[in-house]
C-alpha cells in the first residue's frame, strides 16, 4: 500500500485499484496478444471464448437467523467487489483480525485498516477546523473595524491543511495485551472470531441476479426457489411481503449501477453510493413507501406520517445527503398468483421515485 493517503478525502488511486470491480463477477485477465505470433492469436482467441467471465462460488451459511460468510478470502472478495455484507466486529469491512493482530504485536501489517484511516482523517479534520475558526475570528474582527483582510498567507495555509496528504509510513501503533486476550491466543496464534453477516436482500441478489453464491442451511444447499421461500416466510407469499418490497428496490438500484447499503443508521432503508464507502460518501438516502396498484394510496401499515418524514429529512439534511422517496406499486393478489416463477413475480412490481426537499422560505426565494 502506498504510504500517502488523502487527509480529508476518500479519493485514492490505491483504493480505485483495490475496488476496481463493481460486482463479484467480472471478465478474466486475457493473455498478452503478440500481433506477429500466430500461436499468440490462437491462444488469445481460445481464452476469450472459453473464459469470458470469472465466477468463483462464495459459500454462505444460514444459521440462527443470519446469513454468514466465514472464509477470510470470501469475506474480502465480497467487500472489495461490490461492498456486500458487514464484519460483525468492525465498522464495515471485516478488519478485526488485522486490528487485533497489530494490537497484540503479532506480525507486520503495512496496510491500514478502514478504522485507522478514519481516525487519521478525523484528527486532520479537527486541526483544519481549529485553524479555520481562528482565521474566521480574525476576519470578523477586521470587518468590524472596517479594515481590509490581510490574511492571504493564512488562508493559503488553512487551504493547504485541508488538502494535505497524510504520510502514514511513520505511524506508531500502540501494542498492548489485555487479560481476556489470553483466550484469543492458541499456541501463540490469534483465533479468527469475526465473520461477515449479509442482509437477506444482498444474499438473494448474489444468488438470483448474479449466481455467484451457494447458500446452505443445516448442511444442505438451497436452490434459488428454496431460498426465496425462506426469505419470504412460511406463511405464503403476499403482495405486500416486506422482504419482496425491500428486494425490489434493492435490485432496482443495484442493477442501475449504484452501490446500495443499509441506511438504518440514518433512519432510512438504503444508502446509495456512486462507488462504495471507502471511495465516496453516500449521496442519497432511500425511504421505501409501498402503494396500492389500484388507488395509489399509501399502505396504512407501512406509510410514513408527516412527523416521521420531517424527522428523517432533517437528519438526512444534517449529513448532507438527499432524501429520495421510492414508491413501490404493489400488484393485486390475483396477478401475483398467476406468476409462473420468481422473475414473473418481480416484474409485477413498479418503482417510482421522488426527491424530497424541505422548503425553507428565507433560502428558497428567487
Amino acid at each position: 500500500m502506498t504510504n500517502i493517503i488523502k487527509g480529508m478525502s476518500k479519493r485514492s488511486s490505491h483504493f480505485k485499484d483495490l475496488y476496481k470491480w463493481l460486482l463479484p463477477i467480472h471478465p478474466v485477465t486475457l493473455p498478452e496478444l503478440i500481433p506477429h505470433n500466430p500461436l499468440s492469436w490462437i491462444y488469445f482467441t481460445y481464452a476469450y471464448f472459453t473464459s469470458t467471465v470469472s465466477i468463483n462460488t462464495i459459500h454462505i451459511t444460514y444459521k440462527d437467523g443470519m446469513f454468514v460468510v466465514s472464509a477470510p478470502a470470501e469475506m474480502k472478495r465480497l467487500w472489495c467487489e461490490g461492498f456486500f455484507g458487514k464484519g460483525v466486529l468492525s465498522r464495515s469491512e471485516a478488519t478485526w483480525f488485522d486490528r487485533t493482530s497489530k494490537r497484540l504485536g503479532l506480525g507486520e501489517f503495512k496496510n491500514l485498516t478502514r478504522e485507522e484511516i478514519t481516525a487519521l482523517r478525523r484528527e486532520e479534520r479537527k486541526k483544519f477546523k481549529k485553524e479555520r475558526a481562528k482565521l474566521e475570528a480574525m476576519q470578523a474582527e477586521l470587518k468590524k473595524q472596517g479594515k481590509v483582510d490581510p490574511f492571504v498567507e493564512e488562508k493559503l495555509r488553512v487551504r493547504e491543511l485541508r488538502d494535505k496528504e497524510l504520510d502514514v509510513k511513520d505511524i506508531k501503533r500502540e501494542t498492548y495485551i489485555r487479560e481476556e486476550d489470553s483466550e484469543l491466543l492458541i499456541d501463540g496464534k490469534l483465533t479468527p472470531l469475526e465473520f461477515m453477516e449479509l442482509q437477506p436482500v444482498e444474499v438473494f441478489f448474489l444468488q438470483f441476479a448474479l449466481g455467484v453464491v451457494e447458500v446452505s442451511k443445516d448442511g444442505s444447499v438451497l436452490s434459488t426457489e428454496e431460498l426465496f421461500q425462506l426469505l419470504t416466510g412460511d406463511g405464503g407469499l403476499t403482495p405486500s411481503n416486506p422482504f419482496l418490497i425491500q428486494y425490489i428496490v434493492y435490485h432496482y438500484y443495484r442493477s442501475s449501477g449504484w452501490c446500495a447499503r443499509s441506511g438504518v443508521k440514518f433512519g432510512t432503508d438504503l444508502l446509495l453510493y456512486k462507488r462504495g464507502p471507502p471511495l465516496t460518501h453516500a449521496e442519497f438516502a432511500i425511504s421505501i413507501i409501498p402503494t396500492s396498484q389500484t388507488d395509489m394510496k399509501f399502505n396504512e401499515e407501512n406509510a410514513m406520517n408527516f412527523i416521521e418524514l420531517s424527522t428523517i429529512s432533517r437528519i438526512i439534511g444534517q449529513v448532507r445527503k438527499k432524501l429520495i422517496l421510492t414508491f413501490v406499486e404493489i400488484p393485486s393478489l390475483e396477478n401475483l398468483t398467476k406468476a409462473k416463477d420468481i422473475k414473473d413475480i418481480l416484474e409485477l412490481y413498479k418503482v417510482q421515485e421522488f426527491m424530497y426537499r424541505r422548503f425553507v422560505p428565507n433560502r428558497n426565494r428567487d
